[in-house]
């Protein structure tokens, strides 16, 4: 499905206004995924690394809070 341009721009707005480690793994993991072989114990680790990072203390606080999160990088 081809996406058309407004929605293609709100999603990639949409990924813009997120955490930017997050993007970034992300990114990196389906690239990674697109290549054969099983993923190592590091890689499968490493997809929980997020978790251990600033960026997701101060969304998890404005979800809970219900407020728009303002990510810093970190």
């Amino acid at each position: 499905k081809v996406a058309s341009p407004s929605s293609a721009a709100g999603r990639a707005e949409r990924v813009a206004s997120g955490a930017p480690l997050v993007a970034r793994w992300h990114k990196r993991f389906v690239r990674r995924l697109l290549q054969p072989g099983q993923l190592t114990e590091a890689e499968r680790d490493e997809a929980y690394d997020c978790f251990d990072t600033e960026d997701f203390r101060i969304g998890y606080r404005a979800f809970l809070a219900k407020q728009t999160p303002v990510f810093t990088g970190r």
